[in-house]
């Protein structure tokens, strides 16, 4: 079965269009924030559902209610918990509703678990992350969270989601210590690279960045690379003349890459040097890699330097 990819730009840019301009690079960042913690292993998995004719949360092939499967094989608890996240989704899809799984031997949890539920583009997504809070933080933070009183016991717990309206996922996790990160990536660091790169893209294309899905994934892959070579070589964030190779540069190769959710890939972009038609002088039009400094003209794709493109 292919697999879903984890991120794409072209869905992404149609999202932003939605939004009124002055928040589309707020979320263009909190999605990307998301998508790489997933890609990195902050996000243990994301399964997707649907609802079907009756409001019901189906299983996106088999068409198997959720509820049903989990009083097959969970606990009463946990089959109340899924019935109220399926009522509150319906009443209202701009919720996140969240539930809590801490770590029990006897009740068959080896794991501190913390579910997100949401609608996203008409599909039920699930986000299960691993995090170091046992039943005592999560308890404290239920109660900050929804303004609930605390529950008296795990069992508790288990039947006790809450529903948030207002945040993004990656807004969420800052409520959370998340467990030991895999590849030495942790949150803090995947929000300095998106935020860095959307800064330095920003300072090239303004608006355009969140209007164009090409930048965008020039954008993704640009900050997934300078994860990747923190974690495989112990290098620091890319250099600007590699910056500027996926802001300008051709596309040399294209990596699939597991995300560690389990339900997705992601696709990476490789970019090469800036390579182009460029005008110098009085106009002589030269190929080759574009000089520091030249822009790229949108009406006639040659390359200038000055104020204004000689061509056009």
């Amino acid at each position: 079965m292919k697999q879903e990819i984890g991120f794409s730009s072209e869905k992404e840019k149609k999202y932003l269009e939605r939004l009124s301009v002055h928040s589309r690079e707020k979320n263009l960042g909190q999605e990307l924030k998301t998508q790489l913690a997933e890609d990195f292993g902050l996000v243990q998995f994301t399964l997707k559902y649907k609802f079907d004719e009756r409001g019901k949360i189906v299983d996106l092939l088999s068409g198997q209610e959720v509820v049903e499967l989990t009083s097959r094989g969970g606990r009463d608890e946990e089959t109340a918990s899924i019935k109220q996240i399926e009522n509150g989704l319906n009443q209202n899809q701009k919720q996140t509703w969240i539930s809590f799984s801490p770590k029990n031997e006897e009740l068959g949890y080896g794991q501190n678990c913390v579910d997100f539920w949401r609608v996203i583009d008409n599909k039920v997504v699930w986000n299960r992350i691993i995090v170091q809070n046992n039943f005592q933080d999560m308890n404290k933070i239920r109660k900050l969270l929804s303004s609930k009183e605390e529950v008296k016991d795990e069992l508790e717990i288990l039947k006790s989601p809450i529903a948030i309206e207002g945040f993004k996922l990656a807004e969420l996790f800052d409520s959370f210590r998340l467990n030991k990160e895999k590849n030495n990536v942790n949150f803090s660091f995947i929000e300095k690279i998106v935020e860095r790169y959307i800064e330095e893209f920003r300072k090239d294309f303004g608006s355009d960045l969140t209007e164009d899905s090409g930048l965008i994934y020039r954008l993704y892959s640009a900050c997934f690379n300078a994860l990747k070579n923190r974690e495989d070589d112990g290098g620091d964030i890319i250099s600007r003349c590699d910056l500027e190779n996926y802001m300008y540069g051709v596309m040399t190769g294209v990596k699939t890459e597991q995300s560690f959710g389990c339900s997705a890939t992601t696709t990476v972009g490789s970019f090469g040097e800036k390579i182009g038609y460029y005008i110098v002088g009085a106009g002589e039009v030269k190929f080759g890699k574009i000089p520091e400094g030249f822009k790229e003209c949108k009406k006639c794709g040659c390359w200038y330097f000055g104020d204004k493109c000689p061509f056009c």
